[in-house]
């Protein structure tokens, strides 16, 4: 009985300590990740490593909205996405490289080097019962680029830089 009663205490303790608000999320989940691509105004995909004048995936940071201000997500340990994001290559009938970006607040910056960003403004419902969160609309510089409407779903969207 004695085991029984440390054994239910060990697991209650786990459940207790291992909860947080403002977790990160471990995983992607497809209920807040969009696809993106970036490109010049000649069309170069902007995303393609082996391209010169390209974003490196090394460089590009993304912040995260939190009470009003801006912190920089990385996860630094054995992960394959230490910043929210991962470079998808093309597929045999495409010809640019996309974005697979975690959203995790309402505002979501990306910083592609020193001197170029985005704003990504989301609206997320978090639903409780399965503790997830789900975009329901990505805005970027106004415009509407993406919505969960059944009439409206893409499965992603380009953002064309001015270079």
């Amino acid at each position: 009985m004695k085991h029984l009663t440390q054994l239910v205490l060990i697991i209650f303790a786990f459940g207790t300590f291992s909860c947080d608000k403002h977790m990160d999320p471990c995983c992607p989940i497809g209920n807040n990740a969009i696809n993106l691509k970036v490109q010049d105004r000649e069309g170069n995909d902007l995303l393609d490593q082996k391209r010169a004048k390209s974003f490196r995936e090394n460089v590009i940071k993304i912040f995260y909205e939190r009470a009003g201000e801006l912190e920089e997500y990385f996860n630094g340990g054995h992960s394959n996405m230490r910043r929210n994001f991962w470079i998808i290559s093309p597929h045999v009938d495409e010809k640019y490289h996309q974005m697979r970006l975690i959203i995790d607040s309402e505002v979501t910056v990306i910083q592609w080097n020193e001197n170029e960003a985005d704003t990504l403004y989301s609206e997320i419902v978090y639903d409780k019962e399965f503790n997830q969160k789900h975009i329901q609309k990505v805005f970027h510089k106004g415009e509407l680029k993406y919505s969960n409407d059944p009439s409206h779903i893409k499965a992603g969207f380009i953002i064309t830089k001015g270079r």
